[in-house]
């Protein structure tokens, strides 16, 4: 039997059959392709170990920036904490040391003060004694004095016929005092210790005249001039 050509095969267009099959394999390239390529999309959507383990990285690196920042922060507020403790710590000293030293400044004043016035109360007090011992040495001066001259005139009274010091001594009605007659015999001590025992230095005798009036009278050439101071 000789070969027999296929009707189908025989009659098909090479050209157009080749088109068929270009097409169809086009098609199913494309559609591998299509698929292919959403995988590799799918597969860069999709994190892989190496994008997990940057991720991990940098949140770790994040974290550790952040605490670094906290502790930072917190080192900055501790240092902020003690820096006003210390100025605070420094201020107490300093109030401490300035009232301790005022305080000083007031004893050192109030003992001044204290010694000031013990030195002047002691200052008054040596000077009233001084003033006691002046006054007590002035009266028994004084004293002294009075009994001399009470002695004086007591003796001028005996030895002039007059009784007391006070009362005259009357001769052809003329009254002489004894001060009178001391001023006329110029006896100025006579005439001061009559004037120290408190004899009246205004009276007048029977003429009319005080002791003082007798002795400017009888003052000749400056005689009487003591006697004159004594009864001025």
């Amino acid at each position: 039997m000789g070969q027999t050509e296929c009707r189908g095969c025989s009659t098909s267009d090479p050209a157009a059959d080749t088109v068929k099959v270009s097409i169809g394999a086009t098609l199913l390239a494309d559609a591998d392709a299509g698929k292919a390529s959403s995988k590799h999309q799918a597969a860069d959507v999709q994190p892989g170990p190496v994008l997990c383990q940057e991720y991990e990285e940098s949140a770790r690196r994040e974290a550790e920036e952040l605490s670094l920042r906290e502790e930072q922060q917190e080192q900055e507020r501790q240092r902020q904490r003690e820096e006003e403790r210390h100025r605070l710590a420094e201020e107490q000293q300093r109030w401490q040391r300035e009232r301790a030293e005022a305080q000083a400044r007031e004893e050192e004043e109030e003992r001044h003060r204290l010694g000031s016035e013990a030195e002047l109360a002691q200052r008054q007090a040596a000077e009233a004694a001084a003033r006691r011992t002046e006054e007590e040495r002035q009266r028994t001066a004084e004293e002294k004095a009075r009994k001399e001259a009470k002695k004086k005139v007591e003796v001028f009274l005996k030895a002039r016929g007059f009784k007391t010091m006070v009362m005259p001594r009357t001769t052809c009605f003329k009254a002489t005092y004894p001060l009178h007659v001391a001023v006329q015999e110029n006896s100025a001590d006579v005439v001061s210790a009559f004037l120290l025992c408190g004899t009246d230095k205004k009276v007048k005798n029977s003429s009319g005249k005080t002791p003082l009036e007798v002795a400017q009278k009888l003052n000749n050439n400056g005689s009487h001039q003591a006697v004159i101071a004594a009864l001025a």
